[in-house]
């Protein structure tokens, strides 16, 4: 793996989201939690992740209202976003499609799945950053 991520995980299960968190953090990532919506955009804002794994049934904002207002932040709208739900019917990931999701994964999450998608966005983080001369 070639650039290291910062990584926002947003759920509100506190087991699963620290499960995750350990995973991602043993191949030395940058990973912080959020556990309810507010909290998601504020961690966000701060934290500014290259990668966003986020729960859809969250209290407060739900995650598809998390999504949008990510999409709309000028510094946060290149974020990848991963949703991360139990709803896994066509209408649900036209949904996620429609609220600015980039993948979909159904609960309970595949670690080879997660791993793919972390690995996608960190090759494209390492050319990006090579373009920009930052290596």
């Amino acid at each position: 793996m070639n650039a290291l991520l910062r990584i926002l995980i947003v759920d509100d299960n506190i087991d699963a989201a620290q499960m995750l968190a350990m995973l991602l953090q043993s191949q030395r990532h940058h990973v912080q939690i959020a556990h309810c919506g507010n909290q998601a955009l504020e961690s966000a804002a701060a934290f500014l992740p290259q990668l966003v794994l986020l729960d859809i049934g969250l209290p407060g904002l739900n995650g598809y209202q998390v999504a949008r207002r990510l999409r709309e932040h000028a510094v946060l709208c290149h974020a990848v976003l991963v949703a991360v739900t139990g709803f896994g019917q066509p209408e649900d990931r036209e949904r996620c499609k429609q609220a600015g999701f980039d993948y979909h994964l159904l609960k309970p999450v595949s670690i080879d799945d997660v791993n793919a998608i972390v690995e996608e966005v960190a090759t494209r983080e390492n050319v990006d950053s090579r373009r920009m001369g930052n290596e």
